[in-house]
């Protein structure tokens, strides 16, 4: 076994539906596998491209977006270390559902699509762990939805900001610019930046060395309920 190919075994270690194969499977996995890297604002795959196969993110932080033809950008959601993307299309045979871009240098491990739809034949119980996985996602895109028709802005941001900054998170706060959090909400810079400044002014937020620190989390939770 190559040195990258032990790392790609230890890699499915981290995804859920495949920790449980035996050493032999995941070596097997592997060898049909391959790593691949991104660059920070590097597209990984586009919407509605042909779908290769199923990518893992080992490293990074990659974000799936839909954009409108007139370039408004919705982050569907974003993910890390041990997330997987793309298996809608490697099960249903359609392009990609969203473009996939690197948040920052991210390494990625490519499998196949028929590497996984083979694996998924042999082994009832990874068909099962991918079901349970998209299943998780139709509940946060349930979840999307309810935030963009009813909740406003200002509540939507408080949600946002108290799931990327839960209690004890490690550095504080959260650093993203204002394109960036507008996208994830599926709007535009100003009205994200007043919003902001509203919290601000409630005491609920501040920034502090550039990043948006939660000071109130009760508060905060309140307007997220409104």
């Amino acid at each position: 076994m190559t040195k990258v190919t032990a790392e790609l075994v230890r890699a499915f270690t981290g995804v859920g539906y495949l920790a449980g194969l035996p050493p032999a499977e995941r070596a097997g996995l592997a060898a049909r596998s391959a790593v691949r890297t991104a660059a920070r604002g590097q597209t990984i795959y586009a919407e509605g491209e042909p779908a290769a196969g199923l990518f893992v993110v080992l490293d990074g932080r990659v974000k799936l977006v839909r954009r409108s033809a007139q370039g408004r950008e919705q982050v569907l959601h974003a993910e890390g270390s041990g997330a997987t993307l793309a298996e809608v299309p490697v099960f249903d045979g359609g392009g990609y559902v969203a473009s996939a871009v690197a948040l920052e240098d991210t390494r990625l491990l490519f499998v196949p699509r028929e590497a996984l739809l083979d694996l998924c034949r042999r082994r009832p119980d990874v068909a099962l762990g991918v079901i349970a996985t998209l299943a998780g996602r139709v509940r946060r895109f349930a979840a999307l939805i309810e935030d963009l028709s009813l909740r406003d802005l200002t509540a939507r941001l408080a949600v946002f900001l108290l799931t990327e900054i839960p209690p004890g998170r490690d550095g504080g706060g959260l650093r993203m610019t204002g394109d960036e959090i507008a996208a994830r909400l599926g709007t535009v810079r100003e009205p994200v930046s007043r919003a902001l400044s509203r919290l601000r002014r409630l005491g609920l937020v501040e920034r502090a060395r550039g990043l948006i620190v939660v000071r109130d989390r009760r508060g905060l939770s309140a307007i997220a309920r409104h």
